[in-house]
């Protein structure tokens, strides 16, 4: 026990240390939380924005795509801060929901629109800040990667919070289908984005 308190302290104490540069949009402006935001592909001609679909079953929850016409921007998203304590702007490494800023989207299925990992895929249906089967299966993080940014998936044991360690971060990529649809999906090949201001 003692050792598990201690490395989260160590830990604790390297991630204030460690100062995050904010994430920017490609106006190159600071992301806010709560303003709303296209995440588009950072290289032209490689797909569209993100959006919701029913998943290959045809039953919910809804699914996150990414658009195969590289002329839609898909669905403005949300960034929603996990600890209270963080500044207003969204910085790189922070441990952060996702919500797709659509109501009507909620109706169709009667959950969230905040997302989760279920099975490896990321779907919708997820708690804000919490946690489901014993892990957080809503915590994501956005990394600069290259010329551009990334999505991780980086979940914590319950309980835990945001100053222990996480289990195990995966990036966040395209998994493509035999009918053409592009799931986004955990542990699959960098997908490197841009977020614009919705």
């Amino acid at each position: 026990m003692k050792i598990l308190l201690l490395s989260c302290f160590l830990y604790f104490t390297l991630f204030q240390i460690i100062k995050s540069e904010p994430v920017l949009d490609t106006s190159n402006e600071q992301v806010r939380p709560g303003y709303t935001y296209y995440i588009l592909p950072a290289s032209a001609g490689n797909g569209g924005g993100l959006t919701l679909a029913k998943g290959e079953n045809g039953s919910c929850p809804l699914d996150v795509f990414q658009a195969r016409n590289s002329q839609s921007v898909g669905i403005p998203l949300k960034f929603l801060m996990v600890n209270s304590s963080a500044g207003l702007v969204i910085d790189e490494n922070e441990d952060i929901n996702i919500k797709f800023a659509a109501r009507r989207y909620v109706s169709i299925c009667n959950v969230s629109t905040v997302w989760k990992i279920e099975d490896g895929i990321v779907t919708t249906g997820g708690i804000k800040g919490g946690s489901e089967n014993g892990t957080s299966t809503s915590l994501f993080t956005i990394q600069k990667y290259e010329d551009a940014y990334a999505l991780q998936y980086c979940p914590r044991a319950t309980g835990c919070s945001f100053i222990c360690p996480r289990l195990l971060c995966g990036y966040i990529g395209i998994l493509p289908a035999e009918n053409g649809s592009r799931h986004l999906a955990v542990n699959r090949p960098v997908f490197k984005i841009v977020f614009r201001k919705a």
